[in-house]
């Protein structure tokens, strides 16, 4: 059985901006999953696959940090 390399392109979902290109990916993302790129946190927004050229191209937006919030203790102990 012989098998077709896919090719995998990451785009920036606003500024279209092509962030990597990858082969042969074992598993794709799905739609709002989150995966680590480039040292910075990702949410899948779109997928699309072209099967005549056998490639995907997903759409991811940066996950922006929130600061973390301190647990406020209840004022009533």
């Amino acid at each position: 059985m012989s098998r077709d390399v896919v090719k995998v392109i990451l785009w920036e979902e606003r500024q279209k901006d092509y962030l990597k290109k990858l082969y042969d990916l074992q598993f794709i993302p799905r739609i709002g999953e989150e995966i680590y790129i480039n040292r910075e946190n990702w949410k899948v927004m779109r997928i699309e696959h072209d099967v005549e050229v056998s490639e995907i191209n997903i759409y991811i937006e940066i996950v922006k940090k929130s600061k973390p919030e301190k647990e406020k203790s209840p004022s009533n102990s």
